[in-house]
């Protein structure tokens, strides 16, 4: 096995940042959470991730626009994105943006996990 994979989990509800963590730290990932648009896009700079997952919707700035931030700025990460939106142009936007996924909430745990462990091979 290689590696212990770096994930930073990013959502504005304790409950998500709090079962995601649980459930990737099972999976023998190490994971920092934050709950702001601010402290994702930062830490995305600074923290050196093999994968984030990211909130649309989060208090300080849209994962979205974190998005966009990161991909003028030459900041190139395997990016999940979450949205409890129902909205298709959130989706497109996204991927668009530089989002390897976009998973929308409700989300199952499994293929949460599944869809992760496709984009963090051994």
């Amino acid at each position: 096995m290689g590696d212990i994979k770096r994930v930073l989990v990013a959502d504005d509800s304790d409950t998500v940042t709090t079962v995601l963590a649980t459930a990737l730290e099972l999976e023998g990932y190490e994971v920092d959470k934050v709950d702001n648009g601010l402290a994702a896009y930062e830490m995305g700079i600074t923290g050196n991730y093999d994968l984030i997952i990211l909130d649309h919707l989060m208090p300080g700035l849209l994962g979205l626009e974190i998005l966009e931030r990161w991909g003028k700025e030459g900041h190139n990460h395997t990016t999940i994105v979450l949205s409890g939106v129902d909205d298709d142009r959130i989706a497109v936007d996204s991927l668009e943006a530089g989002a390897v996924d976009f998973v929308r909430k409700p989300f199952r745990m499994p293929e949460l996990l599944a869809r992760i462990r496709s984009r963090l091979p051994d």
